[in-house]
């Protein structure tokens, strides 16, 4: 009997795994499901998308729309913060699901990533110190000093080498006399906060990015500027790893997630509260 028990034991366990009703045979959204908690990266100093409040607890658009999308699908949400260039750069190795911090499907990216449909669109905008008198048009930034989040689309459209699908990209025909790259936007932000032409003459970042520091103070006073219209407009986007298998599960369902808060207003109602402006596309 021992033995019969054993062979059948095997043969079940085989059957499990070769029919996919076992963990290895899973998908990523049946391990994101069986786990019951998503785990989603985001930026913690990237005031309105997402930051630290004063309880020390994320906050801002992003971090609101990942609890949405956790909320619809029935489990919880734990964040981390690792560096931007980790998360453009794949390979997560299931250190977190998914990436919602506000990132654009870049050619580049998508070599290392899969994208859902868009969730926002961002405008690039540049900006100048208030006390700043010989900067009047962004031509004006020909030769200056600029900051700028290493990594990012807005690094790319300076370099003139940004590419996004589906979206016409006119580039500047002027170039920095020094382009200087930073961890994050909240860092080059401050350089320019502290002098104009101390550190840098000019930032570029996103529209809502600039338009909350001014509203905040940026910690300790900024005295920023926007300069002109928006450089161009971005389409914004969850990221997943696309070294990951069996991702094309999660990816259709965070799609069928972002079209229902689309569709009964949550997104818009968001991004108003957040940005002030309704900044989502039509799906």
């Amino acid at each position: 009997m021992k033995k019969v028990f054993g062979s059948l034991a095997l043969t079940l366990t085989a059957l499990l795994v070769f029919t996919g009703t076992g963990f290895a045979g899973g998908t990523v959204l049946d391990e994101i499901m069986a786990a019951k908690t998503i785990v989603v990266s985001t930026d913690a100093n990237y005031a309105p998308q997402s930051f630290l409040n004063d309880k020390g607890e994320l906050e801002g658009f992003d971090v609101s729309v990942a609890k949405e999308v956790a909320k619809r699908m029935g489990i919880k949400v734990k964040f981390v913060t690792p560096d931007w260039d980790l998360i453009t750069a794949g390979k997560w190795g299931k250190r977190w699901d998914l990436s919602i911090g506000s990132m654009t499907p870049t050619k580049e990216r998508k070599n290392a990533l899969l994208f859902t449909t868009p969730y926002y669109s961002s405008p690039a905008q540049f900006a100048i110190h208030k006390d700043n008198k010989t900067i009047k048009t962004i031509k004006d930034l020909a030769g200056k000093k600029i900051g700028v989040a290493s990594e990012t689309t807005n690094e790319r459209y300076l370099q003139k080498d940004l590419v996004i699908e589906d979206t016409k990209i006119t580039f500047q025909n002027w170039k920095a006399g020094n382009l200087k790259t930073y961890p994050t936007d909240a860092n080059h932000i401050e350089d320019l906060s502290l002098g104009d032409g101390l550190r840098l003459d000019a930032v570029f970042s996103s529209r809502q990015t600039i338009a909350e520091a001014i509203r905040t103070g940026c910690g300790k006073g900024c005295p920023l500027t926007m300069l002109g219209e928006p450089a161009y407009f971005e389409p914004i986007c969850f990221a997943l790893d696309k070294s990951r298998a069996n991702s094309d599960s999660l990816l259709t369902k965070l799609n069928e997630v972002i079209k229902s808060m689309y569709d009964d207003g949550t997104l818009v109602k968001l991004s108003e509260k957040y940005y002030g402006t309704n900044l989502i596309p039509k799906l």
